[in-house]
């Protein structure tokens, strides 16, 4: 049985409030950030018939990616998932918190916004592994400078399972309350585990087998 269980998220998702919990998730929710979804900036392969939310939390990314896929299935533990049950904001397709089962689907694209950097190394490198299994395409969202001292950049590169572009740097804009644009940087540029900017980038998986 694969562990990807982080001992902080799971007491935080058994016991915050709703409002700390968001709060968490989305720095600035109890300042008036809404907690609704970045679209990404890079195009996405499109029509999607299937995608997997890594790390759905309550739902906050649902709503967008309705609108690109057929199906939708998020991914938490099982603390988080029982949250998202009663808190997400649509329904979809399923909700699952067994990485086994996970691991078994396919999915047309992987879609981790804000995760990887908050989750310690082995459960980073065990969902990086998983990703490029389950689906050709993931789209990552992450700091380079994550909690635990790590890149997730950088794991995805040394674990060579991946083809990679540019990466654009982004941050919230508080007007449109979306990602902003401030450049583009080469991938090996971002992979910095003190670099505390965000970095988009699409990872192309090198082993996916339908």
């Amino acid at each position: 049985m694969t562990d990807m269980r982080c001992s902080i998220w799971s007491e935080l998702a058994a016991t915050a409030t709703d409002a700390e919990l968001r709060e968490k998730i989305l720095t600035g929710f109890k300042d008036g950030k809404p907690f609704t979804p970045y679209v990404p900036t890079l195009a996405l392969p499109s029509p999607l018939e299937s995608v997997l939310d890594f790390g759905c939390g309550l739902g906050r990314n649902f709503p967008y990616l309705k609108t690109i896929a057929t199906r939708v299935t998020g991914y938490d533990l099982p603390e988080m998932i029982d949250r998202c049950r009663h808190s997400s904001p649509v329904p979809v397709d399923l909700l699952s918190s067994d990485w086994d089962e996970v691991r078994g689907m396919r999915f047309g694209m992987v879609f981790a916004s804000l995760v990887l950097q908050h989750v310690p190394e082995d459960v980073c490198r065990q969902a990086l592994d998983g990703f490029a299994a389950i689906a050709p395409v993931t789209y990552l969202l992450a700091r380079g400078q994550g909690d635990f001292g790590f890149s997730a950049l950088e794991l995805a590169a040394r674990s060579q399972r991946f083809d990679t572009g540019a990466c654009r740097v982004v941050d919230h804009d508080p007007r449109s309350h979306q990602l902003r644009v401030l450049g583009s940087v080469p991938f090996d540029a971002a992979r910095s585990a003190d670099d505390p900017r965000h970095f988009e980038v699409i990872l192309r998986s090198r082993v996916y087998r339908s």
